[in-house]
């Protein structure tokens, strides 16, 4: 295993559900360590954005679908 080191303070990942073969590669390109410290930082991302929104499952929905057909 290589001993190179990845600048992963700012890599982001778009899909997370489903992961494109570019984002596969750079993923597993990653040490144990660098994939944990990725993982680590966006749950406590998650957790410092506070409380979800109320909001009904359609709107939701709608809400995601919105953002994603903008992303294109």
């Amino acid at each position: 295993m290589s001993d190179t080191k990845i600048d992963t303070a700012e890599m982001r990942f778009a899909s997370r559900a489903f992961p494109t073969r570019e984002e596969m590669v750079r993923w597993n390109a990653l040490s144990p360590e660098e994939q944990r410290a990725i993982i680590e930082r966006d749950e406590e991302a998650g957790f410092q954005s506070g409380i979800a929104a109320h909001e009904s499952l359609e709107d939701r929905l709608d809400r995601v679908r919105a953002s994603a057909s903008n992303a294109l």
